[in-house]
């Protein structure tokens, strides 16, 4: 599955992020996390059809 994920970090720097070829929403949000850090705001979306 496809995610666009958005992280804000602690000095508000907005990041959007499409990851591709992951199992679900919380493996998306943990790459994000990983490459970024942890975020002070961070949301996915599942893009595509089901």
């Amino acid at each position: 599955m496809t995610y666009r994920v958005t992280h804000v970090d602690m000095h508000h720097r907005r990041r959007r992020v499409a990851v591709r070829n992951v199992a679900n929403r919380q493996a998306a949000i943990a790459w994000v996390e990983q490459l970024y850090g942890l975020g002070w705001y961070v949301a996915a979306i599942r893009l595509g059809a089901r």
